[in-house]
């Protein structure tokens, strides 16, 4: 029985093969950059779903990556001889700027913004349980969201539609993380989180119900934010996924889904795929 890594494999050769021949349609092929949401190496995640389905991808999108990277490049090195920093700039952005124009697909997808938010970030926007403070600092969150976080998605879309005007943009929100402590394990190894429930911790906000009120405060934010996009940008698309995963036992950790999670929300991107098309370019 083949591994998940395996069938990871051979998704990504296939679909390498499809986005090189020349006789598969540009309307099945897609350029996606993102998150682990689109690059999860515990179990198949969106692209590889979406790549099952018969779509030839290039992909982009590493685990933990943030939409600062993404966009603008935080890597950087420090020559300590001369005592100078150096920043390598939009790397990433760069690499999928490529594939856009060398594979002229017909949509770009993007999933961003949910590890510029969780982790330590998060601490940030929340208030001691004991200061007597409102516990989430949401205007500091709004102005973050319209201003830097829309500022470099902007910054995504505009440079894309640069390169090829017609392309249509496809991101999703993200849905309501839960704050139960888990992490990302593999084989019993941890290699990365918790990501939400230790930044409530630090500030003593324990109970649940308040938690998951903080947390839904910050998803709807966001999806506020890309909803309003969708109504500037006509070639831009939100993918609503808020509420679709309301139990823990549909999540594989804080803030990733299992692989029938991800394969619902694979199903959702294809949907919309198909409505923008009026056909369906994966028969």
């Amino acid at each position: 029985m083949a591994t998940i890594q395996e069938i990871k494999i051979d998704l990504e050769e296939k679909s390498m093969r499809s986005l090189l021949d020349a006789r598969t349609s540009k309307d099945s092929k897609i350029v996606a950059e993102g998150d682990s949401w689109f690059s999860y190496p515990v179990v198949k995640d969106v692209i590889d779903h979406l790549r099952q389905m018969g779509y030839a991808i290039k992909r982009h999108s590493k685990p933990g990556d943030t939409l600062e990277n993404m966009v603008f490049g935080t890597d950087y090195a420090i020559a300590t001889q001369v005592q100078r920093a150096n920043n390598y700039g939009p790397v990433s952005l760069r690499e999928t700027l490529r594939s856009v124009r060398n594979l002229k697909p017909k949509f770009v997808l993007f999933s961003a913004g949910g590890n510029d938010v969780v982790g330590s970030e998060l601490v940030q926007y929340l208030n001691h349980k004991r200061s007597g403070l409102p516990l989430f600092r949401e205007a500091f969150f709004r102005d973050s969201v319209n201003g830097y976080i829309r500022s470099a998605i902007v910054s995504f879309l505009e440079q894309v539609w640069q390169v090829d005007p017609e392309i249509h943009i496809l991101m999703h929100g993200y849905d309501y993380a839960i704050p139960n402590g888990t992490q990302y394990e593999l084989a019993g190894i941890r290699f990365s989180g918790p990501w939400v429930l230790p930044a409530f911790a630090r500030k003593a906000i324990t109970a649940r119900s308040e938690q998951n009120k903080i947390i839904r405060q910050l998803v709807d934010i966001y999806n506020e934010l890309l909803i309003s996009l969708g109504h500037v940008y006509p070639n831009f698309h939100h993918i609503d996924l808020r509420g679709r995963f309301p139990n823990e036992a549909q999540w594989h950790n804080e803030i990733h889904l299992r692989k029938e999670g991800f394969e619902q929300v694979a199903k959702l991107y294809h949907q919309k795929m198909v409505e923008i098309l009026l056909y369906n370019p994966v028969v």
